[in-house]
């Protein structure tokens, strides 16, 4: 222990830096979500395309990286495959979702009084402003 101490600058008889780590029992540290960083270098065009595929998917980029292996390696993982935090929907898609919504409200309004000319407008309108946001083109 003298030898050790003498090395780190200590006084002899002082407890070393590494006697007092060992000291006690070692709490084991309990770890929640995902705790693996995994990092690796890719191209510039590489990573825009993994970042404009998960941003179609509505997720961040490590979401979708990290389901794209658990597909490929044919595991399952509720851990891996949840989401992480939420990429935000751009204001103009929030605002088709709104009235795509509103829409759905005067569509059942509109079937509760048998209006189905009406009803049939409304359905209409709601998957006009719907449809391009799942398959991602423009409001026709």
């Amino acid at each position: 222990m003298n030898d050790i101490n003498s090395k780190l600058g200590h006084a002899a008889g002082s407890p070393s830096l590494l006697a007092v780590r060992l000291k006690g029992p070692r709490r084991p540290i309990k770890r929640k979500g995902l705790y693996v960083r995994f990092v690796t270098r890719m191209s510039g065009e590489l990573s825009e395309a993994v970042a404009a595929a998960a941003r179609r998917d509505g997720q961040t980029a490590g979401a979708y990286v990290r389901r794209m292996l658990l597909d490929h390696l044919g595991m399952h993982s509720p851990q891996d495959a949840r989401s992480g935090r939420p990429v935000r929907k751009p204001d103009e898609d929030r605002a088709a979702i709104a009235s795509a919504i509103r829409a759905l409200g005067s569509l059942s309004a509109a079937l509760s009084v048998r209006d189905e000319a009406t009803a049939q407008d409304r359905l209409h309108e709601a998957r006009s402003l719907l449809i391009p946001l799942v398959v991602r083109r423009p409001p026709e």
